[in-house]
Formats: C-alpha cells, structure tokens, sequence
C-alpha cells in the first residue's frame, strides 16, 4: 500500500503597487513626491501627523509674552511648564514601542494623536498657572507619535532605503517645532486683526494645531495601512492560518 504524502505550500500573493517591493513586499525605492499607496501613502500620514503634534507640543512658547500676562506665569511657572512638556514625551516615548507591536503603527499612532489632541483644545480654557503647565504635559504626550514613524517605515521600506525614509519622515517631522514659530505667531496676529483681544486671540488661536492634529489623526486611521499586505489584524489572521496549515501539514 502506497502513503501518498501531501504538504502544503503557502505562496505570498503579488502585490499591485506603483513601487518596486522585495520579497517582503517593502519598497525597495523611495520616491518622494509620490503618493503611491501603500508606502508612501503611510510615509506622508506619518510625518505629517508627526509634524502636527510639534506644532501643538511647542505652540505655546511664540506666545508666552502674551500667555504670561493673561495667567500671571512667573519665570519658574514658564520653565516648569517646559520640562513638563518634555517629560511627558519621555514616558509615552516609553510605552509607544510596544503600542506598536500590540496594535500596529496605525491604531497606535492615530490612537495617541487623538488622546492628546483634547489637552491641545484645552489650552484655550487653561485659567492658572497649574492648569496650564497640565496640558503641557498631556500635549507633550503628542511627541511619542515619533515612535511610530519609526516603526512604521521600517515595516514599509526596504534596507537600501528604509534609512532614508526614516530620516526624511522624523526630519519633516521635527520641522514643526520650528515651523510653529512662525504659524502661531500669524494665526495670533491673524485673529487679533479680525476684532479679538489679544487676551482672547492667543486661546483661539490654539484651536488651529488641534485642530489640525484630530485631522491627521483621522487620516491615519481612514487612510493609513499598517503592512504592505494590509492593517495589524488582518496580518495577525493570515498569521494564524498560515501557522494552522503548517500545522496540519506536519501532522
């Protein structure tokens, strides 16, 4: 009697992408002006998102002279609202590596996006010295976003460019701590000559970055893709079939 052994291949399905990929279906080219999905569809949401939350992380300091007089900051109140800035960066930078590995770079990035952005809408309202050296510190959250960047283009990029996309991505990225200080400066500018009080214009005008930090968390999630193959659940399932028919296969 003859046993006719059966094995079971699992073959990767090619993908349909503008950009040449390796094995791993990573792009092995960059190109920079490109919107081409997935690639770098997600290396444009990333430092784009990135840049927003610099922007709402380091709004504050183009107008101190003004958020200084209207809630009676002393120097000691402004630098403490700094380091708390910075620190709670520290400790979501922490906790973002394994968000990622959990959750994927898009459910983790678009997740602390919007978690931070209310404390950027709240710094409209902060009326004392302790309330806004609080959502300095919860916006400051913001900045673990570079976490993610990182980690998602090194799902999306090959080892010939993975460097580059890594460095344009968190570079554009840091951008926006120099950028905001020309945008708030405008923005305030801007509302002071539609009518505001200046004392009023610097807490409208905090509503710009949050609001461009909620949109850009939107877009992570309507738009983004976590793996050239698809999003973090559906790699996890097609995982877990594969190990299945391997399975089957060995018994």
């Amino acid at each position: 009697m003859e046993v006719q052994s059966t094995s079971t291949v699992v073959e990767s399905q090619p993908l349909k992408v503008a950009l040449p990929v390796d094995s791993e279906h990573k792009a092995t080219e960059f190109r920079l002006f490109s919107m081409a999905a997935p690639h770098m569809r997600s290396f444009h949401l990333s430092w784009i998102s990135f840049f927003c939350c610099f922007v709402s992380t380091f709004a504050a300091p183009p107008l101190l002279p003004i958020i200084r007089d209207n809630l009676n900051l002393t120097a000691t109140d402004i630098g403490n609202a700094g380091i708390a800035s910075v620190t709670g960066a520290v400790f979501a930078r922490i906790a973002m590596g394994t968000a990622c590995d959990l959750f994927g770079p898009r459910m983790a990035s678009a997740s602390l996006i919007l978690l931070t952005a209310p404390a950027v809408y709240l710094t409209s309202i902060a009326s004392s010295p302790v309330s806004f050296l609080l959502v300095r510190f919860f916006t400051g959250f913001s900045l673990a976003t570079f976490v993610s960047t990182q980690f998602w283009m090194s799902s999306m990029f090959s080892a010939p460019v993975v460097g580059t996309a890594n460095g344009v991505a968190s570079g554009w990225g840091n951008l926006g701590g120099g950028a905001t200080q020309l945008i708030m400066p405008l923005v305030f500018a801007t509302i002071c000559y539609m009518g505001a009080v200046k004392f009023t214009a610097w807490r409208v005008s905090f509503l710009i970055p949050a609001l461009l930090q909620t949109l850009s968390g939107f877009a992570i999630l309507i738009y983004g893709q976590d793996f050239p193959d698809g999003n973090f659940s559906g790699i996890t399932e097609i995982w877990k079939q594969t190990e299945r028919q391997i399975l089957q296969g060995l018994l």
